[in-house]
C-alpha cells in the first residue's frame, strides 16, 4: 500500500492515464485488478519507460563508445545510469575485501601491491 501514495505522489493523473493507453490501449482491462497488481503494472510500466529512454541514449552513444575503444554493453550502462552497479556494503568491509584480494595476488605473484 506504501507504494500507492509513492506512485500517487509521482505521477500525475494524465501521465498515468497516457502511460497505461500507450501499453495497454484501453482502461478496461484495469477494472478488474486490484490495487496490489495495478501499481505493480504501473511500476513495471514506469520501469519497461526509463529502460527504454536509457536505451535510446546508450544507442545514441554507442559510435562514439566503439570508436573510442571504450564500448559498454546496454546492460553495463543501465547499470551506470540507474546505480545499479554501486555496492552498497559498508567501507569497512569494502576495503578488506581489497586487502584480501591485493594479498592473494601477492601470494601468487600477480603484480607488485
Amino acid at each position: 500500500m506504501e507504494e500507492f501514495f509513492y506512485i500517487g505522489c509521482q505521477i500525475d493523473e494524465v501521465k498515468l492515464i497516457d502511460l497505461v493507453l500507450r501499453r495497454y490501449h484501453s482502461l478496461d482491462c484495469m477494472k478488474v485488478l486490484s490495487v496490489e497488481q495495478f501499481i505493480k503494472l504501473v511500476l513495471m510500466a514506469l520501469e519497461d519507460e526509463q529502460k527504454e529512454k536509457f536505451r535510446h541514449e546508450w544507442l545514441a552513444l554507442l559510435p562514439a563508445m566503439v570508436f573510442g575503444n571504450h564500448y559498454m554493453t546496454f546492460e553495463q550502462y543501465y547499470e551506470t545510469v540507474t546505480g545499479a552497479n554501486v555496492d552498497l556494503r559498508p567501507v569497512d568491509e569494502i576495503i578488506a575485501e581489497i586487502d584480501r584480494k591485493h594479498a592473494e595476488a601477492r601470494a601468487d605473484g600477480i603484480g607488485d601491491f
